[in-house]
């Protein structure tokens, strides 16, 4: 296992510290007598081939690369260089092997092989990346520097995620990686489409993964204060033992200002044909929040908080249940009635299991009501329970309902439910039961995903797809989100947080039917109007508090109308 760690580990971050030999540069296709014959600055792409990378890289006139040696190609740089030289010293030796081919370089190491094919096409360099492995351990991930750019400023930019709570992406708006801390700088595939924006005054590029195959990044400034040197890097996955995979990247070069769909259109479609739309939710109208227990609610004979009566609810002896039962119907009325002059398609109810421990909640889990929450099977010599018969008022009045659920399991530790972490494969399968009993239960269709974001990241979108697969009737709402969930789900994205106003750009560059559920319980701002109601027209659904008629609602029910009329 140790041998197993260290080799994959080595072939992931070493050999990246010293120089190949240097042979002949080739020029690409560019004739050197056109620079020599004008002193103006030469326009459009223009590089220079070397041994080991780039010898220079210029567009429109602007030098980009300072020094060969930012051209060089080579494996990414890591902090545990140092350590692993010491234990193998011989390893991290590179060469650079004579290739006849022109615009090719060739490194080789005693674990395998790098070649790099530079080609031109208009404002881009494309580059076909073969990695070769000859060992006997696969490399699960493999990440190498392209090159180091310089920029004139610092550049604005950065990847078109919105971010786990979709502030992300609305334009190059902010310098690159100075936006939100929830955005990372690398575009995986597996999450985003893999460009990274980059605009830095006299110019902009795109730096791509045309082939889908391999992350890109942009990971940080090398020459802090100034911050205008970058290095660009790709990282390929999954390279078998004594196997090759070739990948596929390009620099895209235009004018400064340059629109993503401009340079890298074909991208963007290439990703929407792997990852296909597939949300079929036509409904757009807004839907109501109902929280039936809450945290303020602290009352001896109500261990679960319930909320109806202000609390005031005994749940220890049947008639205290009786009238638990009734005051949950009641309320059930009241929100049908809310919900039908707010003019929604239905609600989603949170806390069916109440909220007797806080810090688990929200256990989101409904095959626990009965465990947890034992008055809400409560007949009173009815043919229904409690939590039935709240649900059936729901349908009867042709709204839609749903719950919230969450994808981790809960594990009961010394008498209390705690959440234990899940793993995408694991999540997936908790999903499917959770919505498969309130589906057959209650008929729900809307389902709320609390928490989904791991201790490393979000969930996988495979995991939403999964879901969206075995049943395409219902709408995922995830709590945080990934560029790639929109194909699957509409996340929610919370007005009254964080100001979102509308679906993230980025997602509707590849998605462009995305919608998401904007929370927003009172309703809007008069700032925010006129961005508000295009997200209605554009098919965004307002989230708002559903159990009664407030100011909140009126706003939604107002936005709706006037969207309607336009």
């Amino acid at each position: 296992m140790i041998g197993y760690q260290l080799s994959a580990l080595l072939a992931a971050t070493v050999f990246a510290g010293t120089s190949p030999v240097k042979t002949e540069s080739q020029r690409n296709r560019i004739p050197t007598s056109a620079v020599l014959q004008s002193s103006a600055p030469k326009q459009g792409l223009d590089f220079v081939v070397g041994a080991h990378g780039l010898d220079s890289l210029s567009f429109n006139g602007q030098s980009l690369l300072v020094s060969p040696e930012n051209g060089e190609l080579q494996p990414q740089k890591s902090v545990f260089r140092a350590v692993l030289d010491a234990i193998f010293p011989r390893s991290s030796s590179q060469v650079a092997t004579p290739n006849k081919k022109t615009d090719t370089v060739d490194l080789s190491y005693p674990w395998g092989r790098i070649s790099c094919a530079y080609g031109k096409q208009d404002g881009r360099i494309a580059m076909r990346i073969e990695v070769s492995n000859t060992s006997s351990e696969p490399f699960n991930e493999f990440s190498f520097r392209l090159m180091e750019l310089n920029f004139p400023r610092i550049p604005d930019g950065g990847t078109l995620e919105a971010g786990m709570f979709g502030f992300g992406f609305k334009g190059p708006e902010w310098p690159l990686h100075q936006g939100p801390a929830s955005i990372p700088s690398v575009a995986d595939p597996r999450f985003v489409v893999p460009i990274v924006r980059v605009d830095y005054g006299t110019g902009s590029l795109n730096f791509c993964s045309d082939d889908l195959e391999c992350s890109v990044d942009v990971p940080h400034s090398t020459n802090s204060p100034a911050g205008t040197g970058y290095p660009f890097v790709a990282t390929c996955r999954d390279i078998k033992p004594r196997a090759s995979k070739t990948f596929n990247v390009s620099m895209r070069f235009g004018p400064a200002g340059a629109r993503v769909q401009d340079l890298s259109r074909d991208v963007l479609e290439r990703y929407a044909r792997k990852y296909p739309f597939q949300l079929n939710w036509k409904d757009r109208r807004p839907i109501g929040a109902i929280f039936l227990a809450g945290p303020q609610i602290n009352v001896a004979s109500n261990p679960r908080r319930w909320t109806m009566n202000f609390g005031e609810i005994d749940i220890t002896n049947d008639k205290g249940k009786a009238a638990f039962r009734a005051a949950l119907l009641k309320l059930a009325d009241n929100s049908v009635q809310a919900l039908k002059d707010t003019g929604a398609q239905g609600m989603i109810t949170w806390d069916p299991e109440g909220e007797e421990f806080i810090g688990a909640c929200y256990y989101g889990d409904p095959l626990l009501v009965p465990t947890l929450a034992p008055e809400m099977e409560f007949k009173n010599n009815g043919a229904k329970s409690a939590i039935d018969e709240y649900f059936e008022k729901f349908r009867a009045a042709g709204l839609k309902v749903g719950v919230c659920i969450r994808p981790q399991q809960i594990a009961m530790v010394d008498g209390k439910p705690v959440h234990q972490p899940a793993e995408d494969e694991h999540a997936v399968q908790i999903l499917r039961e959770r919505i498969a009993y309130a589906k057959g239960r209650w008929g729900c269709t809307l389902f709320y995903v609390d928490s989904t974001a791991t201790a490393y990241g979000w969930l996988n979108p495979d995991v939403f797809k999964a879901v969206a697969d075995a049943y395409p009737d219902i709408l995922l709402i995830p709590e945080n989100e990934s560029m790639r969930y929109f194909a699957y789900s509409a996340p929610l994205n919370s007005y009254v947080h964080h100001k979102i106003t509308s679906t993230p750009v980025g997602a509707r560059l590849v998605y462009p039917n995305a919608f998401s559920v904007l929370m927003a319980p009172e309703g809007d701002r008069s700032e925010d109007h006129d961005a508000l109601e295009s997200a209605v027209r554009r098919g965004d659904i307002f989230l708002f508090n559903g159990w009664y008629m407030n100011d909140g609602a009126e706003k939604i029910k107002k936005l709706y109308e006037e969207a309607g009329r336009r």
